[in-house]
């Protein structure tokens, strides 16, 4: 202080009033749910009043941030830890709740969690990340009404959850695009996830939407959905090689996903991209070194992560901007060698590969 003296600590409001300096802590911060007695918050405030304390903000701001914590729930399949994007994503986080000074912890939910607030308050979050929303999910309304502290990392339209995304059906529209305009008309997709997603649905609604601007009809017989995994990814390529051996391209959902249809049609006795073209979504670190390489859409997945942390810590924090605040993220193509234009091979489906034991493996350069 400019007058030499020391400064007043809370220590010291403590011993005047009598009390702990929990207590203490407790009366000058208003911590709700407290059971405190008038009497003694009003002995705290003379005491401190009395020895001229001033809160030291700085500190008091940063002892919150260290005790606060945020939740990352990822609405997912038992592969949670094997998705290349939720790993990239996580990166990109730890950097932000370094920066704020929080923690993060992670909760795998199921596909019908009872209650995302509920789970929240009960691990002590001050806030919480949503990765793989779900229009069955109740707990998501409840959540809106709740105008509990929450991101989402897809888009969910108006309802008041703030949201950080990518615009899903674009980028899927744009990478179907590409290989129309390589001269495909016969092409498949493998979502990566069930319709119930809502970034399964919404690259659904890029890959119909493709076929329809080329003036391709959309077929059904020639889309399935995975589960998140390379196992799943060759299970549904197999099978479309078996049922429908015209396809000349494949759009795959995610990059995880379309590792295990790469090994599938390798397994068929075919290749990449002279056969079948395939192209993904993510661009997972392996892409670039498979043989050959990826052609996928690039998620900016580090960003999405910092920028989830960032808008929560804002509302967290007391800001008013109407929910829901939207953050939209941009993609792109990155170009590799998976495709090519077709061939015009016959193929017929004997020959296709059989299924797995175990889970399938990307093949490696």
């Amino acid at each position: 202080m400019s007058d030499g003296k020391a400064r007043v600590s809370a220590e010291d409001v403590a011993r005047e009033a009598g009390v702990s300096r929990t207590t203490v802590s407790f009366v000058l911060n208003n911590t709700p749910g407290k059971s405190i007695t008038e009497t003694t918050r009003q002995r705290v405030l003379d005491a401190a009043a009395r020895l001229g304390y001033i809160p030291n903000e700085d500190a008091r701001r940063l002892a919150r941030a260290r005790a606060m914590t945020i939740g990352l729930f990822i609405c997912h399949s038992q592969f949670v830890y094997s998705d290349a994007f939720i790993t990239r994503a996580l990166e990109g986080m730890s950097q932000a709740v370094n920066r704020y000074r929080v923690r993060l912890v992670v909760h795998p939910v199921s596909l019908r969690e009872a209650s995302y607030v509920g789970l929240a308050r009960q691990t002590g979050a001050s806030g919480i990340i949503l990765i793989n929303a779900h229009d069955e999910d109740p707990a998501l309304l409840e959540l809106a009404e709740a105008e509990f502290p929450a991101v989402s990392m897809d888009y969910l339209g108006d309802m008041a959850v703030d949201q950080v995304y990518v615009d899903n059906e674009i980028a899927a529209r744009e990478i179907v695009d590409y290989i129309v305009n390589l001269g495909h008309r016969r092409i498949g997709m493998i979502a990566h996830a069930a319709p119930v997603f809502f970034a399964s649905r919404m690259r659904l609604d890029g890959y119909r939407n493709s076929l329809e601007g080329a003036g391709i009809d959309y077929d059904p017989a020639i889309v399935r959905h995975a589960d998140f995994s390379e196992q799943s990814g060759y299970l549904q390529m197999t099978d479309l090689l078996r049922r429908t051996p015209d396809v000349t391209a494949v759009f795959a959902g995610n990059d995880v996903v379309a590792y295990g249809a790469m090994q599938a049609i390798l397994q068929a006795g075919l290749r990449v991209p002279e056969d079948i073209s395939i192209v993904g979504f993510d661009d997972d670190y392996m892409s670039r070194f498979l043989n050959p390489s990826l052609t996928t859409m690039v998620l900016p997945a580090a960003g999405h992560g910092a920028t989830s942390v960032q808008t929560l810590m804002e509302r967290i924090g007391g800001s008013d901007e109407p929910r829901p605040a939207r953050r939209l993220l941009k993609a792109h193509i990155t170009i590799r060698e998976s495709c090519a234009s077709p061939q015009g091979i016959a193929r017929s489906s004997q020959g296709t590969a059989k299924p797995p034991h175990g889970t399938a493996k990307p093949p490696l350069a």
